[in-house]
């Protein structure tokens, strides 16, 4: 009977870790994955986990995606992030509430669009994405962002604006189809210009879905 109590209370301690365990990864999961093509992991404290339709997305994760490969996942606001090939991508920060909140997110390699969602719509919010050199401040907006013709660049595709900034200087980005050229950290971001509809036609392309 002794041996009876004790597995039933070793079993119930069990619970209660496991489900501590558990509260404490769903709060971190900031999005799920919506589309997919090809393969893309995550990499949480060295650990990888391949992703694919309704995987979640926790903060911290390193999202990989592969040759050819494709990936958009949805946050919980209803921001939209799509990655092209080859692609590394980290959400640092999600942080949502009744006025306002913060979202902090980094672009390793390759090129990726940004939809702002409901976080934007609110009166005290900020949206950023860091790269290697600078810093984009998302205004109810989408955005593209990576290498193209050689240099790393952003374009406005729709919405309000975006800002891109440097240790050197800062641009704003209010019409659609313009776009930015950043060289490095310590050089101002190039003055917004049109691009030609065949270059903004290319950088849509990358991670632009097959169907």
């Amino acid at each position: 009977m002794r041996h009876v109590r004790s597995l039933i209370i070793g079993l119930a301690c069990l619970t209660v870790l496991f489900g501590s365990a558990m509260a404490q990864q769903d709060s971190d999961v900031v999005g799920k994955v919506t589309r997919i093509e090809k393969a893309a992991v995550a990499l949480q404290d060295a650990i990888p986990r391949p992703l694919a339709i309704g995987s979640g997305i926790q903060l911290g994760d390193i999202i990989s995606t592969g040759k050819g490969a494709r990936l958009e996942f949805e946050m919980n606001d209803g921001s939209k992030v799509q990655l092209g090939e080859r692609s590394k991508f980290v959400v640092l920060e999600f942080i949502v509430n009744n006025n306002g909140g913060n979202a902090v997110m980094r672009m390793i390699e390759g090129a990726f669009a940004v939809s702002s969602g409901k976080l934007m719509q609110l009166a005290d919010a900020s949206m950023t994405v860091k790269t290697e050199s600078a810093t984009i401040g998302i205004r109810g907006t989408t955005f593209w962002g990576g290498m193209i013709d050689g240099t790393f660049e952003v374009a406005l595709l729709a919405g309000k604006s975006i800002y891109v900034e440097t240790k050197a200087g800062r641009v704003d980005i209010d019409k659609i189809g313009e776009g930015s050229r950043i060289v490095s950290a310590n050089e101002a971001p190039s003055k917004p210009a049109q691009w030609p509809a065949g270059k903004l036609e290319r950088a849509k392309a990358t991670v632009k879905f097959s169907n």
